[in-house]
Parts: C-alpha cells; sequence; structure tokens
C-alpha cells in the first residue's frame, strides 16, 4: 500500500529511527542465554558436495532505512540463490540489515567473513488471522562483498546466502506492528493502522480510530529517536470521552465507623461534571478544564449534627 501524504490522515502518528529499531537486533543477538543467537543468528549447511557452518560475529546486525545500491541489488540473491528477477529496485520504503562480519567456513577453502547486507521491504497488509491491518517486514534478498569470497563465491550464493535468507526472514517476522486496541477508561480506542513510510531516519507508522476527528499528516516529521504525535481534536475527543465517563463519580467518602460515641466526622466528594476542556496547543496530550466537584462535611458531637460545609466549587 502506497502511502499518499495528500491523502493520508491521522489520529495518532508514531516514529521510530533505524538505531532505535535495531535495538530489538541488538537484545536478541546479545542475549546472555545465547538461545536467540544459536537459533537466528548461525547455522550449519551441506550441498553441491560442500559443508560446514556460518555465524554473525562482531558487532551486531543493525538497520539502515535506504535503499540498497543498483550494483549491490543486482548481485543479491534470494532464498533460492537467485538473482533478482528485474534489475530495478523496489520502488519504496525499503531498508538494509547490515551485518558487519558474516563468518563463513567452507569444506577445504579458508574461512571467509565478508560484509553482508540483507534487503526487505516495509509493508502495510490485512493480517490473515486478526484480518486487521498489519505492517510488516518483508524479506526481499540478500547480498554478499564478492570481494572477500575468492574461490567459495559459487558455494556462498549457491548455498549458505539463502539459508541465512530463511534464518533472518524469521527474525524480521517477529518486528510485526499490528493495529492496537487500548483499553481506555469505559471505552476501548480501536487504532487502525492506515499508512506506513520510511524516511531518511525513521519509519513512520500512521493510525486511525474511526473517520471523525483523523485530519492530515504534518508537512514535516519531528526529529526525535522516537516520537508520537497525536491530533488535538483526537486529543479533545478523548478528554470528553473521559470526563463523560466520571461524571457523578464520587472522589472521596468517609462516614463514621461507629467507634467514637463523643464525636465522629463524614465528608464526601463527588465530581458532578469537567467543563471548558481544552487542549494544549503545544503538547496534544496535555489537558485541562474546570471540574465541578460537591464537597459534603458534617460533624456529629454526642449525637448533634452540624454542616460544617457544604458546596460546588470549580477548579481549574
Amino acid at each position: 500500500m502506497e502511502f499518499d501524504a495528500t491523502s493520508t490522515k491521522f489520529d495518532v502518528v508514531l516514529g521510530i529511527d533505524s538505531a532505535s529499531f535495531s535495538a530489538g537486533i541488538a537484545e536478541l543477538y546479545n542475549a546472555p542465554d545465547k538461545k536467540a543467537y544459536d537459533a537466528f543468528f548461525q547455522g550449519e549447511y551441506q550441498g553441491q558436495g560442500v559443508e560446514g557452518t556460518w555465524a554473525v560475529v562482531g558487532d551486531a546486525p543493525a538497520f539502515r532505512f535506504e535503499a540498497p545500491t543498483l550494483e549491490k541489488w543486482r548481485d543479491s540473491v534470494d532464498k533460492n540463490g537467485q538473482h533478482p528477477a528485474d534489475g530495478d529496485l523496489p520502488a519504496d520504503n525499503v531498508f538494509v540489515l547490515s551485518i558487519p562480519s558474516l563468518q563463513m567456513a567452507v569444506t577445504k577453502l579458508p574461512t571467509v567473513s565478508p560484509e553482508v547486507e540483507f534487503y526487505g521491504q516495509v509493508t502495510l497488509a490485512t493480517d490473515s488471522e486478526s484480518n486487521t491491518p498489519t505492517v510488516s517486514l518483508t524479506p526481499l534478498a540478500i547480498w554478499a562483498d564478492e570481494s572477500q569470497l575468492g574461490q567459495a563465491k559459487p558455494f556462498v550464493n549457491g548455498i549458505i546466502l539463502p539459508q541465512v535468507f530463511k534464518k533472518l526472514a524469521t527474525v524480521l517476522e517477529g518486528h510485526e506492528i499490528p493495529s492496537q486496541q487500548i483499553p481506555f477508561g469505559q471505552t476501548t480506542l480501536d487504532l487502525t493502522i492506515v499508512g506506513v513510510l520510511i524516511t531518511d531516519t525513521h519509519l513512520i507508522v500512521v493510525a486511525t480510530d474511526g473517520d471523525s476527528t483523523a485530519v492530515a499528516v504534518p508537512s514535516a516529521w519531528p526529529t526525535e529517536p522516537v516520537f508520537a504525535i497525536v491530533n488535538r481534536g483526537y486529543a479533545l475527543d478523548l478528554a470528553q470521552q473521559a470526563a463523560a465517563a466520571n461524571k457523578n463519580k464520587t472522589l472521596y467518602d468517609k462516614q463514621p465507623d461507629g467507634t467514637n460515641k463523643t464525636a465522629s466526622l463524614a465528608a464526601k466528594a463527588v465530581l458532578a461534571s469537567v467543563d471548558n476542556i481544552t487542549v494544549s496547543s503545544t503538547d496534544a496530550t496535555s489537558w485541562s478544564g474546570d471540574l465541578n466537584v460537591s464537597f459534603d462535611v458534617s460533624a456529629t458531637v454526642l449525637g448533634s449534627t452540624c454542616a460544617l460545609k457544604k458546596a460546588s466549587n470549580n477548579i481549574q
């Protein structure tokens, strides 16, 4: 699904840069128990009369939000060891998972440790199980620096890289971002993903909660490593829902427990309403309003009740 900035609307936008997105891969790669490393970042292979092992070594793989060069793309192979059917790069939302060093031991040949790049594309499609729009990372191809392969080149491209491709594809599948249903007071926020975009620095996910409050996406994105944008109309709608859900809610209710026969105190505060709700012009997650609170406080002294205060106050 192509992202159209002129027609896409949002209630909430989430953004994450490549370094933050890479943290998930690094956590798996560097986990002390090595279970994830053994499962995803090393393996064995055999075929065409050769066998051996491969392993990611050194620094953890990391994402770059950019397309490969045309030369690298044409030299890459897919899960079957085949070069791309056409030499043209995919049009949109392509990323690189960079592996600084992939150590490969090939039968009767010197061990090689070339730089490897895994190419994928961020896509938005309907999940077959949940039937909701889901952001997925789709594997495309894998490339190795052939200048470091020597005589191992045909075995690397034909046997090893396809197996590495399949293992890393499993890692990418764990980075899905589904549409969200979030409890909010007595209701549920039903955020449906309507757009996804890779910029030079960030993965951008756009979501709406229906069409009533959605507005056009911003013309420029924030630069923080991780950010969230909430449109002010949606924020105001949430604030009003929260206020309505808490109307006439008892905030405090202290009644005599009967243990003090000489004197006792009773107090009750009820939130009658929240009026004049406004949303901050600089922060849509900051709300304010007038609290209409009814206080009732009374004291009983030797069985005689005296009302100390009973009033309604507006508190901003």
